[in-house]
């Protein structure tokens, strides 16, 4: 059996297996310092997605400050049988007298007399349903074979936006047409002029005309002494950022109060500052002695304007914050309850002084966040949602219905006497 061959020293007298064994275990090395690299940077991801978290987290809490903290109202009202009420972030906090004299109603007329079947042919002819506010349907049936649910059908299928039409039982055995409009108010009425021609073939149906069994009639309300009508029972433009959804006539008067529940807010607002202090902790775990991302300056740029959070100063607040006599409101979150701890920077929030504050100033505290705003004319309100994405001096054109802020020009959107503009109108 042949020998295993070596060539260990072989005409050089050197040790290749040693140099190989050598070259090899320094590649090794190379491999490993790769992979504790790789691993190290993969840590460094994972500690990066954890941050990331939790700041997403903070961002969510502070836009949920907007529209569900400090744009939250509560509504109630003394008799929920008579109307609700909502409201939004609009809506001014105050009490409001409301009586609903009359509820809004559909038309509703009968068509002809009545028959034995919806199948009862009543023949070829024309109907014209007229209404009050000066609009006209006709439809017109030319087949002398037509029956009272064709002239149904003809009415749903040419006018059914604007007219409902429904073939019914009104006694065992008798049938009848009825057309009832589908938006309530007076203008909508179904009008004495409706009439039709034609029909001769059912003595039953020629038997009667158009008859008018339920008259349109608009919403009637009077608010704080002043008397509204609108052609809907639910009303959204007379007390700003409130609708109203009528139910029930009543002589009685009713009251309506618009809140905020400070509780609420509380609440939200020490979710923030949790959140805040959740990031903190996390910038400091990876930034600080022994972190990834020790000596790291990114880090340290994203604690330091997270900070800033805590002694904000918004811009023109001190303006828009300006209480009778001159004197000038909450310019800082200090002065609301929030506290920082000197040693470690944490947010903590002093409830008694925030919900003082809440109950006093509570414009002022959204001002801070910077929903703030003020008119320069009297007879002129600014409603805005709290973190409104823009400052700076409005210039409003009420005869052209345009606003310029920044030397840009915006299109007023009107909704009775309240007019809106921004990125969306």
């Amino acid at each position: 059996m042949a020998s295993p061959i070596n060539f260990s020293g072989a005409a050089s007298g050197l040790d290749t297996n040693l140099i190989i064994d050598a070259l090899l275990s320094v590649k090794q090395q190379k491999v490993s310092a790769l992979k504790s690299k790789v691993s190290t940077l993969n840590l460094k991801r994972s500690s990066l997605d954890d941050l990331k978290g939790v700041l997403n987290s903070l961002k969510d809490k502070a836009d949920k400050l907007g529209q569900n903290v400090l744009g939250k109202r509560s509504t109630q009202v003394s008799d929920s049988d008579i109307f609700t009420a909502t409201a939004d972030s609009n809506a001014q906090v105050g009490d409001y007298s409301i009586v609903v004299n009359n509820l809004a109603q559909q038309s509703t007329a009968t068509v002809g007399g009545k028959v034995a079947a919806a199948s009862e042919i009543i023949g070829a002819g024309t109907l014209t349903i007229d209404t009050d506010g000066g609009n006209s349907y006709s439809v017109t049936l030319t087949d002398p074979n037509s029956t009272l649910a064709d002239l149904r059908q003809a009415i749903t299928d040419q006018h059914g936006a604007a007219l409902n039409a429904n073939v019914i039982e009104v006694t065992p055995g008798q049938f009848q047409l009825a057309v009832t409009s589908k938006t309530a108010g007076a203008n909508q009425n179904i009008a004495v002029s409706s009439n039709y021609s034609g029909f001769s073939t059912s003595a039953n149906f020629a038997a009667s005309g158009v008859t008018n069994t339920q008259i349109g009639e608009d919403a009637d309300i009077t608010v704080d002494g002043i008397n509204i009508k609108r052609t809907s029972n639910k009303i959204d433009d007379v007390i700003s950022g409130v609708t109203l959804q009528l139910k029930q006539e009543s002589a009685v008067t009713q009251s309506l109060s618009v809140a905020v529940n400070n509780d609420d807010v509380v609440k939200g607002l020490q979710e923030f500052a949790d959140a805040y202090n959740s990031a903190l902790d996390k910038i400091n775990e990876l930034s600080g002695i022994g972190g990834r991302f020790s000596g790291d300056s990114s880090l340290r740029n994203i604690k330091s304007e997270l900070q800033k959070i805590a002694t904000r100063f918004v811009s023109n607040v001190d303006q828009i914050n300006q209480r009778e006599g001159g004197e000038t409101g909450f310019t800082a979150l200090s002065q609301i309850g929030f506290k920082t701890d000197q040693k470690t920077g944490k947010l903590s929030i002093d409830t008694t002084v925030l919900k003082d504050a809440l109950t006093d100033h509570f414009d002022e505290v959204v001002n801070l966040f910077g929903g703030g705003s003020k008119s320069s004319n009297a007879n002129i309100s600014v409603l805005t949602s709290p973190i409104t994405p823009f400052s700076g001096a409005v210039s409003l054109d009420t005869i052209n219905d345009t606003a310029t802020i920044g030397g840009q020009t915006y299109n007023l959107t009107r909704n009775g006497n309240i007019l809106s503009f921004g990125s969306d109108t």
